[in-house]
């Protein structure tokens, strides 16, 4: 009887070690390699390269401008137009000036402005845009162009590719995962990471257990086999296998220092993002119709607004937070 007491002290030690994988929201995002001049086919010298990836539990649209010429450009400007079901959230360099344009609402894209002065010779400028998705089962494509003016005060203009984005359905089915080998699944080669982190701006008591309760049941609404539940601790962990691509896929719920969480895993990123975000989307319907906000405005996003890090805790009304990563002081909720 005292091994079994041992074995499940260890086991429940181990599970609790297992929330602890944050870096995804936070690690350095890889710099396109530099470009060689022989590889530049534009006669004026200067190129737009545009990439998107799963990042976190969102998309990463970086742009990569560069200058291979020996003069600088000017009066530079950057459009990048989205579908409407893709918000964005954060970019950087943060100190970027970044506009946000909304077109009628039958148009199907909103366009992100972006304008700095200049380029100098032989340089390059990065900017990444993260960009969360609304609502799921879409389709739809990202275009960018950017106008500059030369060193002979002409006005350039160029046009990228569009990138496609697209979000599949997908169905879960249940799977038995034995608590210890929870572990040795997240050390799976190719294993993803994506975490959802909220908190709710209410000027009521926060009733942990209640919240609780309501994404528990969010989880297993969506047919997840439940794995552990910690009723002390406010955390739960499930499994389950996505019947459209194949792969298996935890899932964790926990309610940490104010914060509402969802912590996702498998080897299908993209799946990663269309889980949480159906997990997200469902709480704030349940949260509209049991009256517990007025408005998804309430609901606020706990990433650190200058680098992605998931913020420590949600704090009250008009209160700072800093950043344990990047140092960053900010106010979530005004």
């Amino acid at each position: 009887m005292a091994k079994k007491n041992r074995d499940q002290d260890q086991n429940q030690e181990d599970m609790h070690e297992l929330i602890l994988f944050r870096e995804p929201t936070a690690r350095e995002i890889k710099k396109f390699e530099s470009i060689s001049l022989e590889n530049i086919i534009q006669e004026d010298k200067i190129n737009l390269l545009c990439k998107s990836e799963p990042f976190g539990g969102s998309y990463l649209y970086s742009l990569l401008l560069s200058n291979n010429s020996f003069a600088p450009i000017t009066e530079i400007k950057i459009r990048a137009r989205i579908p409407r079901f893709l918000k964005l959230c954060r970019s950087t360099p943060p100190t970027i000036t970044i506009e946000t344009i909304n077109f009628e609402e039958d148009e199907k894209e909103t366009q992100v402005k972006i304008e700095f002065e200049a380029l100098k010779g032989k340089a390059q400028k990065q900017i990444d845009l993260f960009l969360c998705p609304l609502s799921l089962e879409e389709k739809g494509e990202i275009r960018s162009s950017i106008t500059f003016v030369n060193n002979s005060d002409f006005v350039r203009a160029i046009d990228t590719d569009a990138i496609i984005i697209q979000f599949d359905p997908f169905s879960v089915e249940r799977k038995i995962l034995p608590s210890a080998e929870v572990k040795k699944f997240l050390q799976k080669p190719g294993i993803k990471k994506a975490i959802k982190s909220i908190g709710i701006g209410i000027e009521k008591f926060f009733d942990e257990n209640y919240y609780f309760n309501q994404i528990t049941k969010i989880i297993q609404d969506q047919n997840f086999q439940l794995i552990s539940k910690d009723n002390d601790n406010k955390i739960v962990w499930f499994f389950g296998t996505d019947l459209v691509s194949g792969n298996d896929v935890l899932v964790i719920g926990q309610i940490i220092s104010g914060k509402i969480e969802w912590l996702a895993a498998s080897q299908n990123h993209p799946l990663l993002i269309s889980i949480l975000t159906k997990f997200l989307n469902t709480f704030k319907e349940e949260m509209l119709i049991l009256n517990q906000i007025n408005s998804e405005d309430q609901i606020y996003h706990l990433e650190c607004k200058y680098c992605g890090n998931i913020l420590s805790s949600f704090p009250g009304k008009g209160k700072s937070i800093e950043c344990n990563k990047c140092n960053y002081e900010q106010v979530i909720w005004n």
